[in-house]
Formats: structure tokens, sequence, C-alpha cells
């Protein structure tokens, strides 16, 4: 029997003018033939739809999802994504009425400035349609659909100048000339007009296969982000390629002076095959950005004409002053673009993907001789018979040998008896040198020397794997390397003062996790990069607001495989309190920046998990934490400034019973606060019942914060009756805060149910159900297959550490 089309999928498809009822029943053979035995479900027709490229892949998986009616906006329907504008979604997408295909730019959840930014569209769409310029590509159409905004400009066939430098490297000069003339005669056109594009780059640079140049969308960045810095940073590091440094160092609004400098950038790209600024993350970039440090293109690209070369330095110029005055001013340095230049671009794009000639090997054949096995057999038999005759001496000289040895800490006694022959007479335990009774004094404050290892008193093991190291009194040790710091576990370690390197590795033995008892200042690491693999830090001791298990004073840290705890649910303390720069003066100076990450770690008793008291562009990364505080899981200590951008990414966090996901002091903010953005990934928000996920104190100063703040992600739940924001008030009192108009994604509402009950071991916090349709069938939340397991208490003696307080 025939199963027909389903009905709501025949009204979807129609609705949206993607196929009619005939098409779609013409599908029945290849429907029959996908299901075989299986009911004709409505996705077996779809995809036989899409194999049939009467729905185009992207089509396909948002009607497989339930999103085919948001596929629908205003008069167009969208037919696939497109990797650019990063600042707003992308689609080619098709015109219902005349089938006309668009470039379509969809702002959603413009919130409060929507009725603005619409206006502003709109008026672009109409200057663009008075543009005469074949090297323009203006928006001719905008509009709004619900909370959706809209700008359409024409589609060219072609590829952008980004993508045909990932595949095929640089351009040649004399193609990167025509380039930049063609480029200019559309730009000088949109001068003239009293507009300025704000978004040149390669990216936004269209190549047809004639040898056409387009630069697509002029004017949208300038009305969707008209400013930049610091506080936007919530971009892919591609968008600030082309970013001028007064755009970032005065926040000044998009202009010529800073298409000059784009322009210079766009050219530098194609002559030398990478953008000018370095930087493997926003913030970096825009820093590179500020700074403007750009060297001369013809150390790279030494072939580039001298008329093109003198262009690129003088719109890269540092000083908007110093950099031609005006497009007009600069395409008359370079010329108008000629038929010559354009025939070589299209001979330049038509080699794409073609394999260069090969070179010709000379093969020669070659001749066996009827004694060659013979030969062969004669070897291998002198071969084995040399192994047999050395393979006994080889054994006796190696057999001998002892084990490779590892420095330990000595003994401490009364005696010079009680000595470890490892350790040098005159040798000491983190005290003054005058002191040879053994006793290991240690003076408040010191670090002890290391060699190969650290020295740490008590009978305590502190191994590192090293090889044979000669004798100090025949020559001086070479300076160590920042080789890993390997702990015994056999009982908590007393260490009184030590010395870590920048860049070293913090861990225990295989399969073995030492326990560290903080002292009550807390653990100082006041160097850099330093990581710590697998160790369970715990604070026992009556806690106050200062107090912290690790007293943080460096730019960056890594903790993998952590267990932070204190011994008092009441007296909780902060997991890791960030201080950067731990001198003032250095903020004053310059703007610092930092990162701190957590993976697989878990936070048990805990006042808040990073309480960040820093300054500068911070980022704070955690990959499948647990968090079962009562405090939040960062918490800031004041409203940051615009050129403090805060970034927090998560990625599979599970927040039971805790407090925010956020909290931050907005009290006495006068100013106009910085930007923060969130990125959550399949994580598993269920604080708990008084606590929202962002918890801002102030009135409102954390009003304006809050609508600075993006939160981003997907897949991740968070509990039904958990408000998004809150300010608590100077009484105490909790207000909500409307998130309308903030742009929130990747959440969803619903019920947790969770293997056992809250408890450090993080197999019971593993999800067993929840209730919302998610892209992946694992669940959210953490995997505690990758989660330290909980340990028996270890506190054992009164193990020593460092304390913060005390240097």
């Amino acid at each position: 029997m025939r199963e027909p089309p389903p009905p709501q999928l025949i009204a979807l498809l129609e609705r949206l003018g993607l196929a009619t009822t005939a098409q779609i029943e013409r599908m029945a053979p290849r429907v029959r033939r996908l299901a075989r035995d299986l009911p004709h479900f409505e996705s077996i027709w779809i995809d036989a739809l899409a194999q049939a490229r009467i729905l185009t892949r992207f089509q396909a998986a948002e009607i497989n999802t339930g999103r085919g009616d948001l596929l629908r906006i205003g008069p167009y329907v969208l037919c696939r994504p497109l990797p650019w504008p990063e600042y707003a979604a992308s689609y080619r997408a098709r015109r219902l009425e005349s089938g006309e295909t668009v470039r379509l730019a969809v702002l959603d959840g413009a919130g409060a400035k929507a009725g603005k930014v619409l206006d502003c569209l709109q008026a672009l769409a109409a200057a663009g349609e008075n543009l005469p310029s074949e090297h323009l590509a203006a928006n001719t159409d905008a509009g709004a659909d619900g909370d959706r905004i809209y700008a359409a400009s024409p589609w060219l066939e072609g590829q952008t100048a980004a993508e045909w430098i990932v595949h095929n490297g640089r351009f040649p000069p004399v193609v990167v000339l025509e380039i930049a003339r063609a480029m200019l005669a559309g730009l000088v056109v949109l001068e003239e007009a009293g507009r300025c594009h704000g978004d040149v780059c390669t990216s936004g640079l269209i190549l047809t296969d004639a040898g056409g140049v387009v630069v697509a969308q002029p004017g949208l960045r300038a009305i969707v982000r008209p400013e930049e810095g610091y506080a936007h940073a919530n971009l892919r590091p591609e968008a600030y390629d082309c970013l001028a440094p007064e755009r970032i160092i005065d926040g000044t609004a998009p202009n010529t002076a800073a298409d000059v400098y784009a322009c210079g950038c766009v050219w530098w790209h194609l002559l030398c095959g990478r953008p000018p600024l370095t930087g493997g993350d926003s913030l970096a970039k825009l820093r590179a950005a500020q700074t403007a440090e750009v060297f001369d293109v013809q150390r790279l690209a030494p072939d580039v004409p001298e008329v093109l070369s003198a262009a690129v330095s003088a719109c890269l110029q540092r000083e908007a002053s110093e950099r031609p005055e005006s497009m007009v001013r600069l395409a008359a340095t370079l010329g108008p673009p000629t038929r010559g230049g354009r025939q070589a671009l299209a001979s330049c794009l038509a080699r794409r993907g073609r394999s260069t000639g090969r070179w010709p090997l000379a093969v020669r054949p070659s001749r066996r001789s009827s004694r060659t096995p013979l030969r062969l057999a004669a070897t291998a038999a002198c071969v084995m018979a040399t192994a047999a005759v050395f393979w006994p001496i080889w054994r006796a000289r190696f057999s001998g040998q002892s084990e490779p040895r590892t420095h330990v800490a000595a003994t401490s006694t009364d005696n010079d008896a009680g000595r470890s022959h490892e350790e040098p007479r005159n040798s000491k335990l983190g005290g003054d040198r005058g002191n040879t009774s053994g006793r290991g004094k240690n003076t408040p404050g010191t670090r002890a020397n290391f060699t190969d290892t650290a020295v740490v008193p008590a009978h305590h093991v502190v191994e590192r794997p090293s090889r044979e190291m000669p004798s100090t009194a025949s020559k001086p040790l070479l300076p160590p390397s920042p080789a890993d710091l390997v702990l015994a576990d056999n009982e908590p370690l007393p260490v009184d003062a030590l010395e870590l390197r920048a860049g070293q590795c913090v861990r225990g033995m295989p399969n073995r996790r030492p326990t560290l008892l903080a002292p009550r200042g807390g653990l100082l690491v006041d160097v850099e990069n330093v990581r710590f693999e697998n160790i369970d830090f715990v604070y026992d001791h009556s806690a106050d607001s200062r107090a912290a298990i690790v007293q943080l004073k460096a730019s960056r840290a890594t903790f993998s495989g952590c267990r932070f705890r204190s011994a008092r649910a009441d007296l909780a303390p902060a997991a890791v309190r960030w201080t950067h720069p731990a001198n003032a003066n250095d903020a004053a100076m310059s703007l610092p920046s930092g990162r701190v990450q957590l993976e697989n770690c878990v936070l048990w008793h805990v006042g808040a998990g990073v309480d960040c008291r820093t300054v500068g562009a911070i980022a704070v990364e955690l990959t499948n934490t647990l968090h079962l505080g009562a405090g939040p899981l960062v918490r800031l200590d004041h409203c940051p400034r615009p050129d403090e951008p805060v970034r927090i990414a998560l990625s599979q966090v599970t927040l039971r019973n805790s407090g925010p996901v956020l909290e931050c002091d907005c009290r006495g903010i006068v100013e106009q606060p910085g930007g923060i953005s969130i990125q959550a990934s399949a994580c598993a928000l269920v604080p708990n019942r008084a606590s929202p996920l962002i918890l801002l104190r102030g009135d409102d100063a954390a009003e304006r914060l809050f609508r600075n703040m993006r939160w981003t992600g997907q897949g991740s739940l968070v509990a039904p009756a958990v408000m998004i924001a809150a300010r608590q008030m100077p009484d105490g009192g909790r207000e909500e805060l409307d998130d309308t108009a903030v742009s929130i994604a990747g959440l969803v509402r619903s019920e947790v149910g969770f293997a056992g009950d809250a408890s450090p071991d993080p197999a019971a916090s593993r999800i067993i159900r929840w209730q919302a349709p998610l892209r992946s069938t694992d669940p959210p939340g953490i995997d505690p297959t990758k989660v330290p397991g909980e340990k028996g208490d270890a506190r054992g003696g009164a193990t020593r550490f460092r304390s913060a307080s005390s240097g």
C-alpha cells in the first residue's frame, strides 16, 4: 500500500515555496528505496527531496529539526548559510516572487535598538539603489520579520579573495594591483555619495570568473556595530583583521581614514598570503590591531611594484592623519582599472585547482643476476653470526648497570647520619646556609634552592624523573629546565617553600593523586603558565572573605583533573583567587590580559570557583567541570570598563545546588560598563533555588552591564524555575532583570534528573533524564569518566605550604 506524503510537510513546503504537491508525490519511488521495510517517516521524504536537489542540505536539516518555518524571512526563503559577515547571520536566499537570488544578512535579537537599526538599514537600501558602480554590491532591500531584521544585496557568482588564498596562496603582484584599482573605483563612488564602507576585508571581496572585483555590502557593519574595541570582542579573530587602531584606542566611528587603513590590510594580505595582524584569539587580534605594527610588505613579497608598495605603506600608517586623505587621492596614485589587468585576474582565477606540470622521471631498468639469492642468503648468515658472538658481551655490559636514579629529599634528623646520600653535606631544606644541623629550618618568605628536583622537609618525597647527574663537586650544574614536578602521594606533603618555574607542570605519579593541604593564606602561585594535573587541594581552616585555596598571581594557569574542597562547608574559601596584575601600577601602564583554564575538575564546598581580582582583558575557560559549591562559578570584584572585556567559556559544565554562573559587583560604577560574553555548550545549569544564572550587585549600573552581556552557545539545560539574571539590592533583596533586550542563545528550559544525590563523586552528578530536544543524544553536563572520583580523606598530619601571606 502506497503511503502518501505527510500533509504537514506538503503544507510547509508550499508555504515556503520550496516544492509543490506534485513534486513531493513524484518522490514516492525514491522514498520506497530509502525506507525499504521501514514506515515512510517524514524525515525520509525530506531526505528524498534533498537527494533530488529540490531542497538544499541546509533546508533539509532545518526542517528535520523542526525549524522549517524559520527558513522564511520576509519575502525571502533561505537556501544555505554563508561564512561572511561575521557580525550577522548571512545566507544565500531566494526572493519568492521573482526567484531572484540575493545575499541576505539577518540580525536576530537586536533588542531595544531594533527600531533604530531598521531605520538605518532601510535608508542604506534606498541609497544603495543610486550607487552606479559595477564594483559595489550595495544593499538594496531591508525589512523586519518579527524580531528578525534583514538586509539584502544582489548575489554575485564567484569566490571571495579569502577563499582563493586558502586554496592557492598569495596573488601575483600584477593581479593585486588590478584588484586594488577596481576596489578603489567602487570606494570612490561610495565616498562621493558621502558614505564609508566600514568593513573592507578579503572575506567581503568577491572575484568573478570574468575578472570582476566587487566590494560587498558597504555600510552594513557601520550600522550593526558602530563601536569596536575590547568591549566588543565577541567575534572570530578574522573579523578584526582590517580594523584601524583609532577605532580601538579612541572608539571612533567608521570613516574614510579607517577604510583607507583597511585597504592597506587587504592588499598586504593578498600580496603575502596571510593577514598583517597576528593573534590566535579575538583579544590578541585586537591588541595587535591597537599596536598596528605591520612590517614592510616587500619583506615577504619583494616583487611588488613600487607604486603598490608605496600605497600599502601609506595606508598602514598608525596615525590617521598620515594616511591618504581620500579614496580619490589613493585612486589617482594607482590609476584606473585596465583591460589587461582584468584579463590577468581572470586567467589567475581560471588556473585554480590545476596541478602543475610533472617532472619526467628517468626510470632505470634493474638487472637481476642469477646469483642474487645466494648473495642475500650469505649476507643474512653473516649478520646472524655477528649477533650471536656479540650478544653475551652486550648483555653483560648493560645488565650490571643500576636503574636511573631519582633525586629525593633528605630525611630530617638531628645529626648528619640521617642524611640521604643523595644530598650534599652543605645542602639545606629551605633554611639559610648557616644551618647545618639538618633540621630544615625555614625563614619566612624564603624559597628552596633547586637543581634537578624540589626539596621538601619531613620525609615526604618529591620526585622528578631525571638522568644521572654529575657530582656538584666536579663542575657546577647547568640552569635547570622547567621539567615536571612529580609529587608523591603517600600522605599530604609538607612544603614550606616551593619554587615553581614558568611553564612547569606539577603532578602526581602515574595513576596516583597527591593531596595538598593549603595553608591559611592559600597556596601562592606567582609564576606564569604553571599547570597542575590530578592534584587534590584541601582547605582545613576557618575561612573569611579573603580566603582562597590557591592564590594565583600570574596571567595564565591551568588546572587539569584537580579537586578543590573545603573541609568545612559553612566557611568556604574560593577555589582560585586570581589577582592580576599583582602590581596595580602595571595596569596603569598597559592593558593586561590573562586566561585561567579548569578542565575535568570538581569544586566542592567552595565559596567561588574562580574569584577574579583582575584588571584588563581576561578569559575564564572551564571544560567538563562539576561545581557543587555554595558560591558562584565565576566572581568579578568590579564591573568591567569598556577596555576590559571578559570572556567566560563553559563546555560540559554542571552546576548543582550551587551559586550562579557569574556574580559581579557593580556598586559605585558611574561610567559606561564594558562587555561580558558567556559561551555555554552542553552544560547543565541547576543552581540552588535562590540563585539566578547571573547575579549583579548594584543599582542602575547592574542594568547597564546586563544590557552589554552576550550569552551564546548551544545545547545547555537550565532548570525551569531558575532566573536568567537578577539584581541584588542594598537591602539584600533580589529583583529579576528583564532579559528580552539581551542576546541569549543556546539555553533550553528542562527538568534534569541526576544519577544520585549531590556528592563529590562525579558519577552521582551524571544526567540520566532531561526533557528537551538537543542536537546530540549524549547527555549534557559533565562526563564522569574524565573527572577525578572521590578519594578518602587523606588530611593526615598538619601539612604546611607556602602561604600567600608569608611571601
